[in-house]
């Protein structure tokens, strides 16, 4: 994948005026300073090695699938979550739906919180756009790259502070490149995935892939734009999917989490998580297709679990504080949560 060395001077070139005689020579602006932003990807990406070498400890590279099922059940009743996540206090707590996708535990959160943070303190990121320029202003090629590097139609955000939706925009950019990272030096087979595209409903299509278990990329600007199924209605795109079985597809038959991330001063709005779980419904009826043997007949009930990760608040908790003793031990015999029923873990 290329270093994202796209977002050095971003900011700076969406308030100059670009002309489609001037796209010609746009990777080469967008390029410009790479040596200089190389230091703190190289930086980001070191931090990122040490989240690998954790990820490796705990999904070896040879274990049996149904070891790999039992670890991942292990590390959700492990999950080291904080207060303001055991009780959805905080931005976005409300409404149900909300509420269940920020209690909803889930493994690898030490792993998912070191890269927003890693992300996060990109220096990078603290730039802002010239004042006076709004989104109507800009010419079409220039809107067609802004398009691109933000992930987003600019019709759908003329009614936004631009300044702080390029920010977040530009962190879950470099929170998926570490991601996809994390992913390139597991030889593809992170169970952890970026980006992953469904879509369009009733159906949700899988993400396409090239061979099994990488996902099929084709942005230039961005990597991850557009998505296969990016903006088409009724289309999702889920900014981290846990799969089941790391060597296998990443589609709807192999779900064990959706993680939705949000950076401080994103929207959070119910009926994004309602659409996760109306896909997350026929994700569970393909499992229940795959099932070799069912119980009495029964149809696996959960397509995986739904997870709202908001950055900083819902960051890995290990001081245990106010935590009810039984939640403290990863040995519990309760059954974690959303996870009833053959295989819809």
């Amino acid at each position: 994948m290329p270093l994202p060395a796209i977002l050095w001077g971003i900011l700076e070139l969406v308030a100059a005026a670009i002309t489609l005689y001037e796209m010609g020579e746009l990777a080469k602006d967008l390029y410009e300073g790479y040596e200089k932003y190389g230091k703190d990807i190289d930086k980001a990406k070191e931090e990122v090695r040490k989240i690998i070498e954790s990820i490796k400890k705990e999904i070896g590279q040879k274990i049996e699938q149904k070891e790999e099922i039992a670890i991942l059940l292990a590390l959700t009743a492990a999950d080291p979550q904080g207060q303001q996540t055991r009780k959805a206090a905080g931005r976005g707590a409300g409404e149900n739906v909300i509420n269940a996708a920020i209690e909803q535990r889930i493994p690898f959160r030490d792993a998912i919180s070191k890269v927003c943070d890693a992300a996060n303190r990109m220096p990078i990121l603290s730039l802002r756009r010239k004042k006076g320029v709004s989104v109507k202003d800009l010419p079409r090629a220039k809107r067609k790259v802004l398009e691109e590097l933000l992930g987003k139609a600019l019709e759908e955000i003329a009614d936004v502070d631009l300044d702080e939706f390029i920010v977040i925009r530009l962190r879950q950019l470099a929170v998926n490149l570490l991601f996809e990272f994390i992913d390139e030096c597991l030889d593809w087979s992170s169970p952890l995935k970026a980006e992953v595209s469904f879509g369009p409903r009733p159906a949700y299509d899988d993400h396409p892939v090239d061979g099994t278990t990488r996902l099929k990329r084709l942005g230039k600007v961005n990597p991850f734009y557009p998505g296969p199924y990016q903006y088409r209605k009724g289309s999702l795109s889920a900014d981290l999917m846990i799969s089941e079985y790391r060597h296998e597809r990443p589609d709807k038959g192999n779900i064990f989490a959706i993680v939705e991330i949000k950076f401080e001063n994103d929207r959070i709005e119910a009926a994004q998580f309602d659409a996760y779980n109306e896909m997350l419904r026929r994700a569970a009826v393909v499992k229940t297709g795959r099932a070799p043997t069912t119980y009495k007949g029964q149809v696996v009930n959960s397509g995986g679990r739904l997870s709202l990760f908001r950055f900083p608040e819902d960051v890995a908790d290990h001081s245990n504080k106010d935590r009810p003793q039984e939640e403290q031990s990863p040995a519990r015999k309760k059954a974690p949560k959303g996870g009833k029923g053959h295989k819809g873990h």
